[in-house]
């Protein structure tokens, strides 16, 4: 994996954006692989393709691709917000692919946000553009990123360095277990798992995270039920084979 791009490629452009979608859409052509399965290669999808950039030609895992200068850690700006949650309904959300490089065009760090983790939790809805807008009422979003447990940042590339593309793989298959979770119910499982990694121990109680109850109720301020709910989702976190029940109320990551 080259941890630089042809700078070249991007000559003819004037517009900033435009030679970054450039740069970065080459590089990742030639240095992704899919993470899902065992292809090392990725194809580039059509232009104009919404929410979607690169595409598995094995596994057909759909990849969509960020660059930034610097990696936002709490927001990230997404597309139209009825288009987002449409996508997350159906299952073709893709995974978001965050790449970072210095004003040398030269790769700091590339993360997976695995799909699966992108929840309607974790979507802020913004407000609709004003009427003097070019489009008038369009309505965009934001993903959270701060919402998403860290389990589901995956990196790939970490202080321009790829890291081993067998333990990438493998992080990315944990949680694939979280497909035979119902969407409605899978917003809770991931803030769930969010909170838990955020107490930053392996053994942690129910206590703790009845401690956390303002956290939950944050996300889902509707909900009047905080505490089974939270129950409920460790029994979840359990028969995934994230955690163990140690008694007592006492679990433990197993991950």
């Amino acid at each position: 994996m080259l941890m630089c791009c042809d700078v070249s490629l991007a000559d003819r452009f004037t517009s900033q954006p435009q030679r970054s979608r450039v740069l970065s859409e080459a590089w990742f052509r030639s240095n992704a692989y899919c993470l899902a399965c065992e292809s090392d290669s990725l194809n580039a999808t059509a232009a104009n393709t919404k929410s979607t950039d690169f595409v598995c030609p094995i596994c057909y895992q759909n990849y969509e691709l960020k660059a930034f200068r610097k990696k936002p850690t709490k927001t990230l700006v997404n597309v139209a917000y009825s288009s987002l949650i449409s996508r997350i309904q159906n299952g073709s959300v893709p995974t978001l692919m965050m790449l970072e490089r210095n004003d040398n065009w030269e790769i700091q760090s590339l993360t997976a946000i695995h799909h699966l983790f992108l929840t309607p939790n974790v979507i802020e809805q913004r407000k609709p553009l004003s009427l003097a807008a070019r489009r008038a009422g369009w309505v965009g979003c934001n993903i959270r990123l701060d919402r998403i447990a860290i389990d589901a940042k995956i990196d790939v590339v970490s202080q321009g360095r790829q890291l081993s593309t067998r333990l990438v793989r493998e992080a990315f298959r944990r949680f694939e277990g979280l497909k035979s979770i119902p969407l409605g119910m899978r917003g809770w499982t991931t803030l769930t798992l969010q909170i838990v990694r955020s107490l930053q121990r392996a053994a942690f109680s129910l206590n703790d995270l009845y401690e956390m109850e303002g956290r939950f109720a944050e996300v889902y301020p509707r909900n009047m039920n905080i505490r089974p709910k939270i129950r409920q989702q460790l029994q979840v976190l359990r028969d995934l084979g994230y955690v163990s029940f140690l008694g007592g109320g006492e679990y433990r990551f197993l991950i």
